[in-house]
């Protein structure tokens, strides 16, 4: 996937924010990477379809 300019701007927005201390930063970086790979990841698998409704018969107007 190429970034595309919003992704650029969400990583400035988000580069402004960390640490000054390079070391400190990353830790924030590979912490953030976790939680988007783990926590919010699980929630998406979790999520169950919604329920099918099937109409049966001729074009009556319910």
């Amino acid at each position: 996937m190429k970034p595309e300019n919003w992704h650029r701007r969400h990583a400035l927005q988000l580069a402004c924010q960390l640490p000054e201390d390079s070391a400190d930063a990353l830790i924030v970086l590979r912490m953030a990477t976790q939680l988007v790979t783990g926590f919010l990841a699980e929630d998406e698998r979790t999520e169950k379809p919604g329920p099918v409704v099937v109409r049966i018969g001729g074009d009556e107007c319910a």
